[in-house]
């Protein structure tokens, strides 16, 4: 026979503990993330900037 009450616990239990080790895994490697996103940004500002640059001598007929 199931006992509701151990059951019940034991999931309780392994919700606790799995958010906790997503929550440490998430503090681990979030300055890696924010690295990543930040090297992301960059690239595609400077990206921008070139696709603009272009486009701008285009339009004064500068460009080819």
């Amino acid at each position: 026979m199931k006992h509701l009450n151990n059951d019940t616990t034991a999931a309780i239990a392994t919700a606790i503990s799995t958010s906790s080790a997503v929550v440490t895994f998430t503090q681990t490697y979030q300055p890696i993330v924010t690295f990543c996103v930040g090297i992301l940004g960059i690239v595609s500002g400077i990206l921008a900037v070139i696709y603009y640059h272009k486009k701008i001598k285009r339009i004064d007929g500068k460009g080819n």
